[in-house]
């Protein structure tokens, strides 16, 4: 079962992959200097034909490396699309969704929404997004180059409401640095209890620390290697992953090698310029692998990659293929099939993904990753092959978060800066969170 789910994986992502290798951290057809400016890529349709100029609003989470690439890519759109201004909009993933969420209440949710996995479902029942069929239908969208798994990523009911824009997987970075000097090698997927070892060696020989991800994609890992799904269990009030992930917090936070509960508060592990690997305040850091790039980029060396830490008795393998993030368009745009023709380049322009060169993962379109695979650096050569890696041993994804995902990941923080901090256990913290999240699941529905 594992090597036909690998199969299908290599089949939908490797086609895809060439471009991870592409370019640079991961994340299309035709060029347009070569069909004329505003054209798609095979067909050398119009784009924004009416002449009126068009304003877009286009938001997304990231870190400055992504603001600086898609702003670029925006420029080059405009300049070959003269009739459309898009006005464009960042911030980091801590502020994002509440801003997003803040929008949609006013009415008011840009035209272009960069959106996750963990939240299409939410969006998508509230009526918020715009159904993309009929642009892939019509052609709009050119899904030619695409594999159908990618697009059925994106899709809810037999719609497809957000189109992918690259692939990706969980990873550890770890500093080689600090490593090489410790003595000791990162194995490719170390068990929770390895990792543990690896870090009072590393803290023994060098005085770095180790830091474990107490965030809720840790909580999702352990439900995993039980073959059980984070959200199934918190419906049904089951706390036995969420009691397994809360004790591993406190394992590490009663060590003295592990980076004190002040100091993350100091240094925010989800913005990539304040990491504690950053100024190796701890040797390890956990993201996603197209953040792979960034997070060595702003470290100014040498960082090495291995899968997140599964238990060593996992009934399952925990790793996963996702989605690294999506486009999609509001419900609410007055101007949706110019949003979707911004799709349509941000996708399989070659030009385009030049610029990008596989920033927000590994692109979608073969094709352009083809292309593009000629063009790979080092570092993106590091995240395609371990892409390829993943592949090869990932089990089916979860089903997209359900509503309510947001306050319980809020809530997963507050528990367990609670228990870095000492104030409640993991086995009454367990109780009281799995109580909370149920109730939220059942309001949010």
């Amino acid at each position: 079962m594992k090597k036909k789910v690998a199969a299908m994986a290599i089949a939908a992502i490797m086609a895809v992959s060439v471009l991870n290798g592409c370019s640079s951290s991961d994340m299309g057809a035709g060029r347009a200097d070569d069909q004329g400016v505003g054209k798609t890529s095979d067909e050398g349709r119009e784009t924004s034909s009416s002449g009126e100029k068009i304003t877009l609003n286009l938001y997304w989470w990231g870190n400055q490396t992504r603001n600086d690439v898609t702003k670029k890519a925006i420029d080059l759109y405009m300049e070959q699309n003269p009739n459309i201004e898009i006005k464009a909009e960042f911030t980091d993933w801590s502020g994002y969704w509440d801003k997003l969420s803040a929008m949609a209440a006013g009415g008011n949710m840009p035209d272009i929404v960069q959106q996750d996995y963990s939240y299409i479902n939410q969006y998508q029942k509230s009526g918020q997004l715009a159904d993309l069929t009929p642009f892939i239908e019509d052609g709009t969208i050119d899904t030619a180059n695409i594999p159908d798994s990618i697009i059925k990523s994106g899709s809810i009911d037999g719609k497809c409401y957000a189109i992918s824009l690259g692939s990706n997987a969980p990873v550890m970075v770890y500093d080689k640095e600090i490593a090489e000097k410790a003595g000791v090698i990162i194995p490719e997927q170390a068990t929770i209890d390895q990792l543990y070892d690896l870090g009072e060696q590393i803290y023994e020989k060098t005085g770095v620390k180790t830091y474990y991800d107490g965030g809720i994609n840790s909580m999702v890992f352990v439900a995993r290697t039980k073959g059980s799904h984070l959200f199934d269990e918190l419906n049904t009030g089951e706390i036995s992953a969420v009691l397994q992930h809360f004790k591993n917090v406190e394992k590490f936070n009663v060590s003295e090698a592990a980076i004190a509960p002040d100091l993350l508060a100091e240094k925010n592990p989800d913005v990539v310029e304040t990491k504690p690997i950053i100024d190796q305040s701890a040797w390890n850091d956990f993201s996603y692998s197209n953040q792979y790039i960034s997070i060595s980029d702003v470290a100014g060396r040498e960082l090495g990659i291995s899968m997140y830490p599964t238990s060593a008795d996992a009934k399952e393998q925990p790793m996963y293929l996702k989605p690294s993030q999506f486009f999609s368009i509001a419900e609410t745009s007055q101007h949706k099939k110019e949003a979707a023709e911004f799709i349509n380049w941000f996708t399989n322009s070659v030009e385009c993904n030049e610029i990008l060169l596989g920033e927000r993962g590994v692109p979608i379109n073969t094709e352009v990753a083809e292309t593009i695979k000629a063009k790979v650096d080092e570092k993106s050569a590091k995240i395609f092959d371990y892409i390829n890696r993943v592949a090869e041993i990932a089990t089916p994804i979860d089903a997209p978060d359900p509503n309510g995902k947001g306050e319980i990941e809020a809530l997963s923080k507050t528990v367990v800066e609670d228990i870095r901090y000492g104030d409640i256990t993991p086995e009454d913290a367990a109780k009281e969170f799995v109580a909370q999240a149920q109730t939220i699941l059942k309001e949010a529905q």
